[in-house]
């Protein structure tokens, strides 16, 4: 509890700020000015004019579009990383795939077929490291154990994107061959491929801090196999004239203004602050969004102001398709509703038999409809949500002690 003292300090220190603030550049109008002035020369280009628009929410609602009977949703619910004091970091992720609006196979609904992904990674080496997939009638079980032979660094981020890209891609992949899935579209929640990982499959890069990285992925071509699913699913979809999109409710990246601004004019934490800003003024019963841009490479953490193409440059992949047809089209979304931007992400490849601006539209219409994301992944991800008390018997059941620190034995959750 604050002091009447140390509260009266506080209040005073934040008011201050707070008119410091309101004295400069406004900070949503800069962001605006430096929209339209966008660098689209480079990493990053306007896959179509460069706009920012806001339509009636209820407009958009009541758009139909014909070819998308059927909307697919796949989500996926993580436990987030468990650790234990022995060293081990373990997280267990399961994906679910639903449709809207709902259908069954073989008199079943659909949420009722799950892939379930448990990856952990001790630094005691207790085991070999080893990559396990069985099947029953229903779920499909991947268990995924590594050991510092290969990751030394980023253990918990890569346990957790392991977990995730292990089931959530692949699960859409069984669903599309068990249902013979040709129309309609396809969204997942998320983004189109784990890039994290695969900047660590290119191997022992030098970042610019000057070390390496200490992991060693691609030394096992299982895990490479599966960490290639993303890939896999886009071949799919496109494969079928499927649209695929994915939506990443928090991108917390900054590539837009790492390739589209002057480092002098870089002001914000992350693309997401950027967009946010530039999109704040979308009156409160509309959606405000811009136009498609396609991010045709990464940056490379071997060299500064170098860029990598991904997932091309992944030669484990063997790509089926044109390389420049994997590159990721985006565009924006603000919703007033939420106060918060969205990413849609889709494959290049899809604009060769999907317009533009009707897979546009047709998304709008479902974020619309659904408050922030589309109601199809709100559904599955109510499906596939592992709650805080699963999470908590999970870490009983394994029996090992959990590594405590001192919040925790303060009674917060594990």
């Amino acid at each position: 509890m604050l002091s009447s003292d140390v509260r009266r300090l506080f209040l005073e220190e934040l008011r201050a700020l707070g008119e410091r603030a309101q004295r400069a550049t406004s900070h949503r109008e800069e962001a605006r000015r430096l929209f339209s002035s966008l660098l689209l020369d480079g990493a990053i280009k306007a896959l179509t004019p460069l706009e920012r628009r806001a339509e009636p929410i209820l407009s958009l609602a009541h758009y139909q579009d014909p070819s998308f009977k059927i909307i697919y949703g796949l989500d996926g619910g993580s436990t987030r990383p468990m650790h234990f004091e022995d060293g081990t970091t373990l997280c267990a992720n399961q994906a679910v795939f639903i449709a809207d609006p709902p259908q069954r196979h073989r008199g079943f609904p659909l949420e009722t077929w799950r892939t379930i992904a448990l990856v952990s990674h001790s630094f005691q080496n207790v085991g070999e490291a080893h990559v396990t997939h069985v099947q029953n009638e229903h779920v499909h079980r991947w268990r995924i154990h590594l050991t510092k032979d290969f990751v030394e660094r980023e253990v918990e981020y890569i346990v957790k994107s392991l977990a995730d890209v292990t089931s959530e891609p692949t699960h859409a992949l069984e669903m599309l061959a068990i249902l013979d899935i040709h129309e309609g579209l396809v969204i997942l929640d998320g983004t189109l491929y784990p890039i994290g990982l695969y900047y660590y499959l290119l191997g022992e890069l030098k970042g610019e801090w000057g070390y390496r990285w200490g992991v060693r992925l691609s030394d096992r071509e299982d895990i490479v196999a599966l960490l290639a699913n993303p890939v896999r699913l886009i071949e799919a979809c496109v494969g079928r004239r499927l649209p695929i999109v994915a939506i990443n409710k928090t991108p917390e990246t900054s590539w837009l203004l790492r390739f589209c601004l002057n480092f002098a004019e870089r002001r914000w934490a992350s693309d997401r602050q950027f967009m946010t800003a530039v999109l704040s003024d979308t009156p409160k019963d509309s959606l405000g969004y811009t136009n498609w841009f396609v991010q045709e490479a990464y940056p490379s953490w071997e060299e500064r102001e170098s860029v990598v193409d991904l997932p091309k440059a992944v030669s484990d992949f063997a790509l089926a398709i044109d390389a420049d047809l994997y590159h990721v089209a985006f565009f924006y979304v603000y919703d007033p509703r939420v106060r918060s931007v969205v990413k849609i992400e889709t494959p290049r490849a899809v604009f060769q038999f999907c317009d533009p601006e009707r897979l546009r539209r047709a998304l709008l219409a479902e974020i619309a409809r659904g408050k922030g994301v589309p109601n199809v992944i709100r559904k599955a991800d109510s499906r596939a949500r592992i709650t805080q008390e699963e999470r908590e018997a999970l870490i009983r059941a394994c029996g090992l002690d959990p590594d405590y620190y001192y919040n925790l034995s303060r009674g917060e959750s594990l």
